[in-house]
């Protein structure tokens, strides 16, 4: 998914917030998405293990972490425990989420082979023909063998 610097919205007349603007777009993939294949694909650039929103986040609630226990101060102690948190909650989130790319994938009818929608739309093109006639009234009508229609040929007599 490239990065789109170009994004403006009301509160980020400037488009300064590019990040916060990539999981914006990724948002639209998702609600606009026409199958659960690419619903799925949305949802895995934020659950995936290693590469996701999801775990990137919470590294970065760690690393904040770390930044703000380096003040040394007091403050800094109670901010980087806000921090830890933040990241414990993302971790733990994104455990509860584990797999649920493939639920979402799930949801959908399996892809069809390509020559078997091909086959299928083809046969649902054709004009369909009538089946055989079926009897619809008791009236025994004889086998068709023993009707002779007048201008049918006569069999031929071999002396």
């Amino acid at each position: 998914m490239p990065l789109n610097p170009q994004t403006r919205t009301p509160t980020d007349p400037e488009g300064k917030r590019t990040y916060g603007h990539q999981i914006l777009h990724l948002t639209d993939r998702l609600t606009g998405a026409e199958t659960y294949e690419q619903a799925a694909e949305a949802t895995e650039h934020v659950l995936d293990e290693a590469d996701g929103v999801l775990p990137r986040l919470s590294e970065f609630f760690e690393a904040a972490a770390e930044e703000a226990r380096s003040s040394g101060v007091e403050e800094g102690f109670e901010l980087a425990c806000r921090f830890e948190d933040a990241a414990a909650t993302l971790t733990d989130l994104s455990d509860e989420l584990h797999g649920a790319s493939d639920q979402m994938r799930a949801l959908g009818p399996p892809p069809e082979p390509r020559w078997q929608a091909q086959v299928a739309r083809y046969y649902a093109a054709v004009p369909q023909r009538p089946g055989p006639a079926r009897r619809t009234s008791a009236v025994r009508v004889p086998p068709a063998a023993q009707v002779r229609p007048e201008h049918a040929p006569q069999p031929r007599h071999h002396r």
